[in-house]
């Protein structure tokens, strides 16, 4: 006795579907990507240089691991820093003050000179050893 089978079994498949869903996948992301924005922080960048500056003398300060701090070789306690700087700056236009660091000083005594130099219109090239 043959018995044969009614339904022939396609082994054909149909892609349609999987592109509908790439293509689904494809503008959700494509849209999700354009609302995300990056902590980045803005920074203003000159175009030009418009003028050179002439520097006649440098500050020397120097802050420690140990958090001591030293204006031009002198040894400053941290409550006399400010006054210190303000006395060794002498108010000349052509004068940078030069802050050295040591590698694993406190960020905290770095900002206390960064914040001395800022109220009182000091310019300060940072040099990390």
């Amino acid at each position: 006795m043959a018995l044969k089978r009614r339904t022939k079994v396609s082994a054909a498949f149909s892609m349609s579907s999987m592109t509908d869903i790439v293509f689904l996948l494809l503008i959700f992301f494509m849209i999700t990507s354009t609302m995300v924005h990056p902590n980045a922080i803005k920074l203003l960048i000159p175009k030009k240089a418009t003028k050179k500056m002439v520097v006649q003398k440098y500050l020397n300060i120097r802050v420690t691991q140990s958090g001591r701090f030293y204006v031009d070789g002198k040894r400053f306690a941290a409550d006399n820093v400010e006054s210190g700087l303000i006395n060794a700056f002498g108010r000349n236009a052509q004068t940078i003050v030069k802050l050295r660091t040591d590698k694993n000083a406190s960020t905290g005594n770095v900002a206390r000179v960064l914040d001395i130099a800022e109220t009182n219109g000091i310019k300060v090239i940072l040099d990390i050893r």
